[in-house]
């Protein structure tokens, strides 16, 4: 391992907090309130459609019904005017065959306003239906304009964090230049473990990196390396700045 100047490592030091920059700025681009508002307005969405669907599925039975009932009634229709035809027509003179016309018709015209009373039920049961799904499909429309703004205001604020993010790369860039290749391995491979840093001051006994004293007898150790030399935490493993 090459001598460790202080200057090499305070530079390093410049480097961890374009490290840690670049991980806080990942960390909120990644966690835009957007993100989540965006999310929960899909989930509303979903929800939405799903009860448009429950809803068409209803007025599409209630239709079908009220399409019967108007077919009923037009074949109704049909059957009164053939048997108004055999009535008038003169072709049937019985009496007793002319009376039995009449009950006919008479029968059928009363199954016709039955069957009208059912279509008015009908055509009030769908108004509700019809006036509820209008009011899903206005809800959706909100929706989908919240979400399209959220999703603007997302792109714009991804895009901010990412230049800063190029911006502290490009500057994290510039100074590792001057960082021997050993010790920037070193840094790097130390930093790469979880929940650990690559670098820290060391005050007093406390390695400021983890937090710990270190025994007196390790602090004595340390304090007959040379200046110019790489000392590591024995707690932590990270690079030491005395």
């Amino acid at each position: 391992m090459s001598s460790a100047t202080s200057e090499t490592l305070e530079k390093l030091m410049v480097i961890q907090e374009r490290d840690n920059a670049i991980v806080a700025l990942r960390h909120q681009c990644d966690n835009l309130p957007e993100r989540s508002q965006i999310k929960e307005l899909d989930n509303e969405k979903n929800d939405l459609q799903e009860r448009k669907e429950s809803a068409s599925k209803d007025l599409s039975i209630k239709q079908q019904d009220q399409q019967r009932l108007e077919d009923e009634v037009k074949a109704i229709e049909e059957r009164v005017a053939e048997q108004e035809v055999n009535l008038y027509g003169g072709d049937v003179t019985a009496i007793k065959d002319l009376q039995a016309i009449q009950g006919d018709i008479a029968g059928l015209n009363e199954r016709k306003r039955l069957v009208e009373d059912q279509i008015i039920e009908s055509m009030e049961q769908i108004e509700p239906v019809n006036k509820f799904l209008e009011f899903l499909v206005d809800d959706e429309g909100v929706i989908e304009e919240k979400i399209s703004q959220l999703a603007t205001t997302l792109e714009i604020n991804e895009a901010n964090f990412k230049e800063q993010i190029k911006k502290t790369e490009i500057e994290r860039s510039e100074l590792t230049g001057d960082i021997p290749a050993e010790m920037f391995a070193l840094y790097t491979a130390i930093r790469s473990r979880p929940g650990s840093v690559g670098i820290a001051y060391l005050m007093g006994r406390t390695c400021k990196g983890c937090h710990l004293d270190l025994p007196a007898v390790e602090v004595d150790r340390l304090k007959k390396i040379p200046a110019d030399e790489l000392i590591n935490c024995e707690e932590c493993g990270c690079i030491l700045v005395r």
